[in-house]
């Protein structure tokens, strides 16, 4: 039977993520502890109901994360319902993004006058399934100086953290062929044309974090 996820190691996700964030942005990181559904407004309830206990754990773990990033930014907990598309609707003047797998829940959030986007990821650093790496991986992908056995993942965590960055601002649904991961330049190409910055920290986790400065074109 593996150990239960610690504290200690939401911490040192935390910090993993902190080290990756540029100057503005606000991190978070949560074990998911059972019970957490209890976190979920009634206003984000009516968008969640139909997923199972474990998710909504999860959705609760994140959402609470992200209301403590939001008052630190000056928002009074404000609720945070699921869109059409699944995803997270925040408050105007944020740039905020929630992930989660089956132990942790991070958060990131910041203005929209420092980010016009962020997005995040978090998944075990563990090889990817052998038949989705076909689906995930393209041959615009540039993965050198990453551990092999995981490039497909962490080629799926940045792509993932891309889409979250981007889906906000340009209302559009990709697939992971629509997505091209630089990781020797730290950039993410979207079949749009959008270029997106991306960082990654490695250690029990693969976190991918994405970001449009408030500045980019």
């Amino acid at each position: 039977m593996s150990a239960r996820p610690s504290q200690h190691q939401a911490s040192a996700l935390e910090q993993a993520l902190a080290m990756l964030a540029p100057p503005g942005l606000l991190v978070g990181c949560r074990r998911i502890e059972t019970g957490d559904a209890r976190h979920i407004l009634p206003a984000e309830s009516e968008t969640i109901q139909s997923r199972t206990a474990a998710a909504r754990d999860a959705s609760g773990a994140g959402r609470l994360l992200a209301r403590r990033l939001l008052r630190q930014l000056g928002y009074d907990g404000p609720a945070i319902p699921r869109g059409k598309a699944g995803e997270p609707v925040w408050p105007a003047g944020v740039a905020a993004s929630i992930a989660h797998d089956a132990d942790f829940a991070i958060a990131v959030a910041a203005r929209s006058e420092t980010m016009r986007g962020v997005g995040v990821d978090i998944e075990p650093a563990l090889p990817l399934p052998p038949e989705l790496e076909p689906v995930v991986l393209n041959s615009r992908d540039r993965l050198a100086g990453c551990d092999p056995a995981i490039a497909g993942k962490i080629a799926f965590a940045a792509k993932e953290a891309a889409y979250k960055a981007s889906f906000p601002l340009d209302g559009e649904v990709l697939g992971f062929e629509d997505i091209a991961v630089d990781l020797p330049a730290g950039i993410v190409t979207l079949s749009n044309g959008r270029c997106i910055g991306t960082r990654i920290s490695i250690t029990s986790h693969i976190l991918a974090l994405a970001f449009i400065p408030a500045d980019a074109g």
